[in-house]
């Protein structure tokens, strides 16, 4: 296990763990994330550009799921039974800060993509390989998104 891994599993704080584990349900998770594009975009259009790349993010991190199959880690207080790299926590948080890459409401989802990942070492369920994997795979996503959206 990797050393930024291992002092993240180091810490003992209740609060943290329970934060981290309701962020590890998907179907919250994925109500937060909604939540969140429809909080800070107000136009239409541009939340389903965010949705859009979200989508293909997680379905590119799925497919290298497949490809690689590195098994999880499972150091901590529970063990999905999916592949480990890269982390789709991760992948779409990133996806989400990307997005809001030149409004003000960027520094906000720069902490939560990072916090986000850090929940994913606390619990013990990926690495750091598999967290710092999900930015280019979120960078190419959404630069893909974009790119297309712009020629339309």
């Amino acid at each position: 296990m990797d050393a930024l891994t291992r002092a993240a599993m180091g810490i003992n704080n209740p609060a943290l763990t329970a934060i981290s584990l309701l962020l590890d349900n998907d179907v919250f998770f994925a109500a937060l994330v909604l939540a969140l594009i429809l909080i800070a975009e107000r136009r239409d259009n541009k939340r389903l550009k965010i949705m859009t790349a979200i989508v293909l993010a997680v379905l590119a991190g799925m497919a290298l799921k497949s490809i690689y199959a590195i098994p999880r880690p499972c150091y901590g207080l529970n063990c999905p039974s999916d592949y480990s790299f890269p982390s789709l926590h991760a992948v779409t948080a990133f996806t989400l800060m990307i997005a809001f890459l030149n409004k003000r409401e960027y520094p906000f989802f720069l902490f939560f993509a990072l916090f986000v990942a850090f929940t994913r070492l606390h619990l013990g369920v990926h690495t750091f390989e598999d967290v710092a994997a999900a930015f280019p795979v979120a960078i190419l996503a959404y630069h893909v998104v974009d790119s297309r959206w712009k020629n339309e």
